[in-house]
């Protein structure tokens, strides 16, 4: 991989995939009538956010470090909630793999080819459950419920 190739996805490619894959969890949990989601980008030092009637972005200057969406609702998840919100980040990368594929005719290059895999692998990998320290995958959260449930 080219230096311009790793910087473009560092710098462009995860931030952007990463935010929306967390913003598909905020949006769920607000159609799903979450009374609080906040939002968070990265890691570090924070840089600046908007906030407004329940919902709070937060970008940190580590911004290609992943993300995090908290939410609450006054009453208990269901459990098909809960599994909803979360197949909503890894949805939503597959919706955007799906629409760079549809555009890479018109813009056939390494960068367009490295956003489509990255948002493929963004989805694949956090349907796979597992956990390493207090970071879970989408794919954990869905198991965890499910057992716990049982």
């Amino acid at each position: 991989m080219s230096i311009p190739l790793l910087f473009y996805l560092i710098l462009i490619v995860a931030p952007i995939s990463i935010a929306m894959h967390e913003l598909g969890h905020a949006l769920m949990a607000i159609v799903l009538k979450a009374h609080k989601v906040e939002v968070s980008i990265g890691a570090g030092k924070k840089l600046g956010g908007i906030s407004r009637k329940g919902f709070q972005l937060s970008i940190y200057s580590l911004y290609f470090l992943g993300g995090v969406v908290e939410h609450e609702k006054k009453h208990p998840y269901k459990l098909r909630e809960i599994i909803w919100i979360s197949l909503s980040g890894p949805i939503m990368n597959a919706i955007i793999a799906f629409i760079v594929y549809l555009l890479y005719d018109w813009i056939p290059n390494n960068y367009t080819s490295l956003f489509l895999l990255f948002n493929i692998w963004l989805a694949v990998v956090n349907l796979i459950p597992f956990k390493i320290k207090e970071k879970q995958t989408d794919g954990y959260t869905i198991f965890k419920e499910i057992i716990r449930r049982i």
